[in-house]
């Protein structure tokens, strides 16, 4: 089933387009990295596709459903997102975190069922951070701060997971972790979206990648093709012997 369908997007936050006409399909199992290099707009993408921002032309599916005319509740059903920077203005405990999660189900005054909880805990077990439950958030590593955030958006139940730069500011392990961590949700049948800031780490469990490019021109294909160091090189204006590209 398509989780995912983008058709002739297009965004602008002036006279020149960031995104220019972008299209491409993702399906459960499907695990594609955004790359390319900063300002091209890929932040702006996960935004117009979770609706966060509206779009100049284009449409977005979600499961089938036209993104546009879906209410937020609805929206949180189809499509879960991880931002880049999560604000912890109190003080939960990480149970409590990823609970959050289930607000688009439980509403914000029904209070949390048993099947939330169920939801919340089935998130933690599957990021391995269930004896972290009781912790502060507040007090978790960098590391398992975001897996916290991840679980979050897994406690949604929703068929796509968007992610902004889940793997920035993390050590080696931690990054290995959480892709290996989003590769094994593909593999279950979700379908990943998730920008990247190190187009190697797109080899460790992705199948399909969007280039995006400065001034809105894009590619969009398997991502061995995709990262290629002829095609790759010219998106982030490196010659395709530069050491920083994938071999």
């Amino acid at each position: 089933m398509t989780a995912l369908k983008v058709s002739g997007l297009r965004f602008s936050y002036g006279d020149a387009p960031l995104i220019k006409d972008v299209s491409f399909e993702l399906r459960g199992g499907d695990f594609m990295c955004v790359l390319g290099p900063n300002g091209c707009g890929k932040s702006t993408l996960l935004k117009l596709l979770t609706g966060y921002i509206k779009a100049a032309a284009g449409s977005v599916q979600l499961g089938g459903e036209d993104s546009a005319g879906l209410a937020p509740a609805r929206l949180a059903r189809l499509a879960a997102y991880v931002p880049s920077e999560t604000a912890t203005p109190y003080d939960f405990s990480v149970r409590e975190t990823v609970l959050l999660g289930r607000t688009a189900r439980a509403g914000l005054w029904r209070g949390y069922s048993a099947a939330d909880g169920e939801a919340a805990d089935l998130a933690l077990e599957e990021t391995g951070i269930t004896r972290l439950a009781a912790r502060s958030i507040n007090t978790l590593s960098t590391g398992e701060r975001q897996l916290a955030f991840i679980a979050q958006a897994l406690a949604q139940e929703a068929r796509l997971l968007l992610l902004d730069e889940p793997t920035s500011h993390l050590d080696l392990k931690y990054k290995s972790q959480i892709m290996g961590l989003l590769a094994r949700l593909a593999g279950k049948g979700l379908a990943v979206a998730a920008v990247l800031h190190e187009p190697g780490l797109a080899r460790l469990g992705c199948n399909k990648a969007l280039l995006m490019e400065t001034g809105g021109a894009y590619s969009f294909g398997p991502v061995a093709e995709m990262l290629a160091p002829e095609k790759l090189g010219p998106v982030y204006g490196l010659p395709p012997d530069s050491p920083l590209l994938p071999k």
